[in-house]
């Protein structure tokens, strides 16, 4: 047993009070009878002589009963490793009152024990013939391999086991249903038991993505969507990808990861699914219509990476303000970036003068602190950017970005940017307004000002603004 629990445990003593009272009790009337005998001067072998006498011997034998209950109670749960089901606890009371009662009926009330034990197999015969199909359920109840808080899924119906009974075991499925199922059909059919041997089961999906995909590429998005959700990544068996078919569509793939119980598998691949969703449309990947009637030839991987590129520098933030005809010449120098699982992109306190912008898989952001532990921080999502800051003020890298799974990320350096800020008047104001909102957004809590909000997104606009001037050397007038 992990643990005492003087409430729950069988050998608790708030569990021992009532054996241990009634045998107090006992021992109390056999000591008051003889006196009490003696004064009432009752006949020997009298009716009255006889109940005082059985009295306390009735009393102690209900006590150790009770007492016995408990110890083969408290065997159960150690055997078990979990407190023993209510069928068991019933069947074990079931046979200790029938033996004690047994007990007394052959001491106290001289009934011949082998009259007693014929009569009891006539009746048990007779009752196993009428009862059979009962005892059958009981039977079976008791070599279920199934416990209360179990998921099991039977004819397709899912739940949780609530409670094993003499004749059925009942289940509750995740819509709150109450199904009950006949010990006997539950042994005569297969059943699905998600909570053994280990308490989580893998999932899976399937997805038909275009052939133009990579494997690669699938793995980065796929995975990525999947690493995303903590469920997930924190268990110890990592998710995995398979190519399950070839199709006239494209590739069917499968997704694979393990959820912690079947009562939140649903709401785990819906997260795994949105972020999914989420990565496809970041990555530009359509998924093929059902029919296929023409299909171009792929083209060459290097136009792929670089295709539609604009439209997805447009999507965010930093450069939403710019024109098509900016972020056109911006993508053309952009620096397609593959990080393998586990690789540093950026380190903290290292020089920098670039930004990335995440396309496909997913990061990690750790701080070293003063003691030299790393924290993590937080994570970065497809269509989000970092370094911006080393980028348009020439700081220092403020955090270290760590791929979780392979990743497809695009470098913006200085020399891609700087002709933007000198052409576009009003883009370096532009820029710092954006990173000013996001560090205010992005601070965990700000400490009680005097400045209102506006007053100190002004003010760290202007002081970003004077870093981006004076990294690029810029004038006043291009702001």
């Amino acid at each position: 047993m992990a643990g005492f629990d003087p409430v729950a445990h069988p050998l608790g003593w708030r569990n021992l009070i009532t054996p241990g009272g009634l045998g107090l009790a006992s021992f109390g009337l056999k000591l008051a009878w003889t006196p009490l005998q003696l004064r009432l001067a009752l006949p020997e072998s009298s009716l009255a002589d006889r109940i005082g006498d059985h009295v306390p011997a009735l009393v102690a034998s209900i006590a150790i009963a009770l007492l016995v209950i408990r110890i083969f109670q408290f065997m159960a749960a150690r055997r078990l490793g979990a407190p023993p089901s209510k069928l068991m606890r019933q069947i074990i009371n079931l046979l200790v009152w029938a033996a004690t009662l047994g007990i007394l009926s052959a001491t106290l009330f001289s009934v011949p024990l082998g009259s007693l034990v014929t009569t009891s197999g006539m009746m048990v015969a007779v009752v196993g013939i009428a009862l059979k199909n009962m005892i059958s359920d009981l039977a079976t109840g008791l070599s279920l391999p199934v416990k209360v808080g179990d998921w099991i899924e039977v004819d397709g119906q899912l739940g949780r086991v609530v409670e094993v009974t003499w004749r059925a075991t009942r289940l509750i499925t995740r819509s709150d249903v109450t199904v009950i199922i006949p010990n006997t059909h539950l042994m005569a059919k297969p059943f699905r038991n998600f909570s053994q041997p280990e308490p989580y089961f893998r999932d899976q999906f399937r997805i038909t993505l275009p052939v133009s995909v990579s494997r690669e590429q699938a793995e980065r998005v796929m995975l990525g969507a999947a690493y995303q959700v903590e469920a997930v990544a924190s268990l110890p068996v990592p998710p995995e990808l398979r190519i399950h078919s070839f199709t006239n569509c494209g590739v069917e793939w499968e997704l694979r990861y393990y959820v912690p119980d079947a009562e939140r598998m649903s709401g785990i691949r819906y997260k795994v699914q949105s972020n999914l969703l989420h990565a496809l449309r970041h990555a530009g990947i359509d998924l093929p219509p059902t029919l296929v009637e023409w299909r171009p030839a792929p083209e060459p991987l290097s136009h792929r990476m670089g295709g539609g590129l604009p439209a997805f520098l447009k999507g965010i933030d930093l450069f939403a303000s710019l024109e098509d005809e900016d972020l056109t010449q911006l993508a053309e120098k952009l620096t397609p970036k593959l990080v393998s699982a586990g690789t540093a992109v950026v380190s903290q306190g290292e020089p920098g003068d670039s930004l990335f912008v995440l396309k496909e898989g997913l990061l990690a952001v750790t701080i070293t602190g003063s003691d030299g532990l790393d924290t993590m921080v937080g994570q970065i999502l497809p269509g989000q950017f970092f370094g911006e800051m080393s980028l348009l003020t020439g700081a220092p890298r403020s955090a270290t970005v760590i791929a979780t799974s392979d990743c497809l990320a695009y470098e913006v350096g200085q020399e891609d940017l700087e002709p933007l800020l000198r052409i576009r008047q009003g883009l370096a104001l532009r820029l710092s307004e954006v990173l000013a909102a996001r560090q205010l957004r992005n601070a965990p809590k700000l400490e009680a000002a005097r400045q209102s909000l506006d007053e100190r997104k002004q003010s760290l606009t202007g002081q970003i603004m004077g870093k981006i001037n004076a990294f690029f050397r810029l004038g006043p007038e291009v702001a």
